[in-house]
């Protein structure tokens, strides 16, 4: 007898989004941003500017800054809740990726940087050599 796999357990308010729900989670993605844009709007005071008012949220422009803080990280959760179902998949397979080592990861690196040190370099010597051989072309003066 083959051993019964185990069900994977999932939120069911994700499985809900992924099946019957498709297009709310790209909606809930809009809006979230626009909430999001809305709150930076409101903090930055210059597109979107909340008058101070007698109603105690707005009474200071230490409240509205803070209202607006609240709008952001509401946009901000939105869009993340919304994105989640395609994220989680990454989340598991990083777990399977083989890191480089330390010794690995600085030999790659100062190639790297050696090799657009090189670019940089030719693309001097080749200015210092085609910018006279260009102004003799054209006439002009060497700028």
């Amino acid at each position: 007898m083959a051993p019964e796999k185990k069900e994977k357990k999932t939120s069911r308010v994700m499985e809900i989004l992924k099946t019957e729900y498709q297009f709310e989670g790209m909606l809930l993605v809009l809006v979230g941003l626009l909430v999001l844009l809305l709150g930076v709007y409101i903090m930055e005071g210059r597109v979107l500017e909340i008058t101070r008012t007698d109603w105690w949220l707005f009474a200071t422009d230490a409240r509205i800054n803070i209202f607006a803080a609240f709008i952001i990280t509401l946009g901000a959760a939105a869009v993340l809740y919304a994105l989640m179902p395609f994220m989680v998949p990454g989340f598991k397979e990083m777990n399977r990726v083989s890191w480089p080592t330390r010794d690995k990861m600085v030999n790659h690196s100062s190639r790297v940087l050696g090799f657009i040190f090189f670019l940089g370099v030719m693309f001097v010597l080749y200015d210092l050599v085609l910018r006279p051989l260009f102004a003799w072309l054209i006439g002009g003066t060497n700028a």
